[in-house]
C-alpha cells in the first residue's frame, strides 16, 4: 500500500510534463484502490491469478516498461509484455533489461529515488511532488456523518512487523491524553489487527472503532482528522496523500527512506546503532528495543509541538 501511494507523486510529475503519456500501473489486487479516481493514471492492472494474467500480458505492448520493484514476479511480468524494459543496476538478472539506471543512494527517500529514475527517462522537475489521493465525496459524507462534526484524531496502532509496532497499552495512554485535549479518538485497523485496537480502546471511553474500511473510506476518514498517529505503515502514507498532519512512531525501518512525504509531520524515533534493519525480527535482543524505547511522554510532547504549529 505504501509503495503504491508513494508512486502517486512521481506519476503526477511525469504526467504534468508529458500529458499525452498513457500511464498503466500494475499492482496487487488489494491495493488497486490506491489509484482510484487518480487522473494521472489511465489504467490499473491487477493480477488476481498469475497464470491467467500472464497470458493477458503476452498480447500487450508498451513504449516503456518500468520495473520499480526488482523482484522475480515483477521481472516476469516485465518480460511477458512487449516493450523496452527499464530497471535499476542492482536488480537481479539486470541483463534482461534494455536499460538500467544507477542505484540510488541508501539514504534517499523512496519518492526521490523514483524521481531520479524517471529523470533518466527524461523527466525534468525540481519541485518535490506531493502524493495524491483524490476526494471521494460519498465516502467523505459517510465519515462526516459518523463523527458528527466532532474534532477527532485517527490512531492506527497496527503494523505488519513487530519491530514496527508500538504497544497497544502505550497507544491507549496516548489516546487518553488526546481525549483530555478534547479530541474524539478514532481507531482503525487492517485485517488481523483487531486485537490491538480492542486493547487500545480500553483506556478511553467513547472511542470510535472503525474496522473493515475500504481505502477510499479510510482516506476520507483521515482527511477529516486533525491528526493522524501510527507506525510506519501504508495508512501513514495515505495520511500524507490527503494532507493530514502525521505523528509517525518509528522502529526498525529506515525513516530517511520511508518517512511521510511532503506533509506536515514528526517522526518519533530513538537512535540505535543497528537501525535500520530488515525488521523481520530483532537481531540484537529478544524483543525490538528500538520501537519499545519510544515513550508516551516523547510522543505526547511531539503532539503538542505539531498541534501548536
Amino acid at each position: 500500500m505504501g509503495d503504491c501511494l508513494l508512486l502517486t507523486g512521481p506519476v503526477r510529475a511525469l504526467k504534468a510534463q508529458f500529458p499525452k503519456f498513457r500511464i498503466t500501473v500494475l499492482v496487487e489486487p488489494q491495493f488497486a484502490d490506491c489509484f482510484d479516481a487518480n487522473p494521472d493514471v489511465d489504467e490499473v492492472l491487477t493480477a488476481p491469478h498469475k497464470l491467467s494474467f500472464a497470458s493477458r500480458l503476452l498480447v500487450r505492448r508498451f513504449d516503456a516498461i518500468v520495473n520499480l520493484h526488482g523482484g522475480p514476479t515483477s521481472l516476469l511480468y516485465s518480460c511477458l509484455a512487449w516493450g523496452k524494459r527499464v530497471g535499476v543496476e542492482h536488480y537481479k538478472v539486470a541483463a534482461l533489461y534494455h536499460g538500467v539506471v544507477p542505484r540510488p543512494a541508501p539514504d534517499t527517500h523512496t519518492v526521490e529515488s523514483t524521481m531520479a529514475l524517471m529523470g533518466w527517462l527524461g523527466l525534468e522537475s525540481d519541485e518535490p511532488p506531493k502524493l495524491r489521493y483524490e476526494l471521494h465525496p460519498k465516502e467523505a459524507a459517510r465519515m462526516q456523518q459518523k463523527l458528527r462534526g466532532r474534532p477527532y484524531a485517527v490512531i492506527h496502532p497496527g503494523a505488519v512487523l513487530e519491530t514496527k509496532r508500538w504497544s497497544a497499552p502505550q497507544y491507549g495512554e496516548l489516546a487518553r491524553r488526546l481525549a483530555a485535549r478534547g479530541f474524539t479518538i478514532v481507531l482503525t485497523a487492517g485485517a488481523g489487527e483487531q486485537a490491538w485496537v480492542s486493547e487500545t480502546a480500553r483506556e478511553v471511553e467513547g472511542t470510535v472503532i472503525l474496522l473493515g474500511l475500504s481505502i477510499p473510506e479510510l482516506a476520507e476518514l483521515i482527511r477529516g482528522a486533525r491528526l493522524y498517529i501510527g507506525n510506519d505503515s501504508g495508512p501513514m502514507h495515505l495520511a500524507a496523500a490527503v494532507g493530514t498532519p502525521i505523528i509517525a512512531i518509528w522502529g526498525s525501518s529506515d525513516s530517511r527512506r520511508w518517512r511521510p512525504w511532503n506533509v506536515e509531520h514528526r517522526v518519533v524515533q530513538n537512535p540505535f546503532e543497528c537501525n535500520p534493519c530488515p525488521g523481520y525480527r530483532c537481531l540484537v535482543a529478544d524483543s525490538p528495543l528500538c520501537i519499545e524505547s519510544v515513550t508516551v511522554e516523547q510522543v505526547d510532547r511531539t503532539v503538542d509541538e505539531l498541534l501548536s504549529k
